[in-house]
């Protein structure tokens, strides 16, 4: 309970910080004037030891406007400790003088029960008092409380629309991210994405994220609207036509990893932010990118929209990027791409294709085609089973250090297949170096082939595989 009350505290003060006016309103005193510019000059720079004085005196004389100003030192902390009950008391103060800005604060404070008591007929109260004098903030609050269905007023798209667009018309830019958020809800996707822009062309980053993941859904959209292409059920995919894929030709594999030089910055943070797991921020950043044409941005968007991270889950647009990207040169978008058409996740199978580019992607070096082409050829899907010839492939990963291909290698050599000779050296060889290479499944069958070899021969072993090592897994 004190976690949640600590994060509605912060919404209260996050949401302050949007709202402070700088504009000294018509009903200061004239007396008052240059007093209140001084503390309000002083606040603005930071001297607040200055701006407490003149408007805690101002404030004691009845000037509604250094009474706010004192209600925003006290709830925000600045110049002094924070201290919501003498916030909500300065600002109820303001308000009887009728400084409206004073009552979005009051709203949010009775809705939340910080300062004092909790009401949200007063919240709801003093959100209507300044909304219908028609103050921005005031207006901006009351919306929010019909967007969130808070303060005891019934969730309503209609009405939050109404007050938000009342205060975004007085310039008031934090009513532009939820003009955004309500037109998103109800399906009003350019008017979304027009309030987005206008919040990120006000300053507020917040604006980015929405606009790209809108931006990316409507590519999307576009690329997948009217396909009906028929899906070939599994157990004839293997017939009829194929999908046309673009193969990469050996410059595009060379320049694969291109960013351009001013483009370069977004990408890395971009890339960095999808391996931390911020998808928000790796969208903002990579979906123009990959518009433009850089295959690893056109990557990562593949795998964003095929594993649904960030956005929704969607497969179509998946194959649309993963196309761009292995077009492009990137050999695991080509892999990716294969896995889908092969497994039909997408709508569509198309196993022919999918086993063209394994064989492409595997005779290029990379070690997942390879695992991949193993284990079609040792289940014997679309190809004639072969074990000899997975084997092969599972060899080829395993010298390009991949640990699946070196578990599956050292199944060979425990079960005897393809052709492979029983070996309890080697096969405890691969296991240890699967599991160290990040196998998991090679740990119970490394455990299992240890307990039949002497010691001496472990010995022998681990020699094996600080020799293969030495040698980067080849010829080992």
């Amino acid at each position: 309970m004190k976690q949640a009350r600590q994060r509605i505290l912060m919404r209260i003060i996050k949401s302050w910080m949007t709202m402070v006016f700088l504009a000294v309103p018509s009903f200061v005193q004239p007396s008052f004037a240059q007093d209140f510019d001084k503390g309000l000059s002083a606040y603005l720079d930071g001297e607040y030891a200055i701006a407490l004085r003149e408007f805690h005196m101002l404030a004691e004389l009845g000037d509604g406007e250094a009474q706010f100003y004192l209600g925003e030192m006290y709830g925000l902390a600045h110049g002094v400790e924070r201290d919501l009950v003498l916030a909500r008391k300065w600002f109820l103060r303001a308000s009887e003088r009728g400084n409206f800005d004073a009552d979005s604060r009051l709203a949010l404070l009775y809705q939340s029960g910080f300062g004092g008591e909790q009401s949200d007929t007063l919240a709801l109260y003093h959100a209507r008092r300044g909304a219908d004098n028609n103050n921005d903030a005031s207006q901006f609050t009351l919306a929010e409380f019909y967007e969130k269905g808070s303060a005891g007023v019934a969730q309503s798209n209609a009405r939050a629309l109404k007050w938000y667009l009342l205060a975004a018309d007085k310039g008031f830019t934090p009513a532009y991210l939820g003009l955004g958020r309500v037109y998103e809800k109800i399906g009003e996707i350019d008017n979304a994405k027009l309030w987005y822009q206008r919040a990120i062309d006000e300053g507020d980053e917040h604006g980015k994220e929405p606009l790209a993941r809108l931006k990316a859904q409507n590519a999307a959209a576009k690329q997948t609207t009217g396909n009906s292409r028929k899906v070939v059920s599994s157990s004839s995919s293997s017939s009829g036509s194929t999908i046309a894929v673009e193969y990469p030709d050996e410059a595009a594999r060379q320049s694969s990893d291109r960013v351009w030089e001013d483009d370069r910055d977004d990408f890395l943070v971009g890339a960095n932010a999808y391996w931390d797991g911020d998808f928000s921020l790796a969208l903002e950043r990579l979906y123009p990118l990959a518009e433009k044409g850089v295959p690893y941005a056109q990557y990562y968007m593949g795998e964003m929209f095929d594993r649904g991270f960030g956005i929704t889950k969607d497969h179509k647009a998946a194959v649309k990027w993963f196309k761009a990207a292995y077009k492009n040169g990137v050999s695991d978008a080509g892999n990716n791409l294969a896995y889908i058409y092969f497994t039909g996740s997408a709508g569509f199978v198309d196993r022919q294709t999918a086993m063209d580019i394994y064989h492409k992607e595997a005779n290029a070096g990379n070690p997942v085609s390879q695992v991949s082409l193993g284990h079609a050829y040792a289940d014997g899907k679309d190809v004639t089973e072969n074990h000899r010839t997975a084997v092969k492939w599972y060899r080829r990963a395993a010298e390009n250090g991949d640990p699946v291909g070196m578990f599956q290698l050292g199944l060979a050599y425990y079960r005897e297949l393809g052709g492979v000779s029983w070996d309890y050296n080697k096969a405890y060889m691969w296991f240890t170096l699967a599991y160290e290479e990040g196998e998991s499944d090679a740990l119970p069958f490394k455990e299992e082939v240890r307990e039949k070899l002497t010691a001496e021969r472990r010995d022998l072993v681990g020699k094996m595989i600080a020799k293969c090592r030495q040698r980067n897994f080849k010829g080992c």
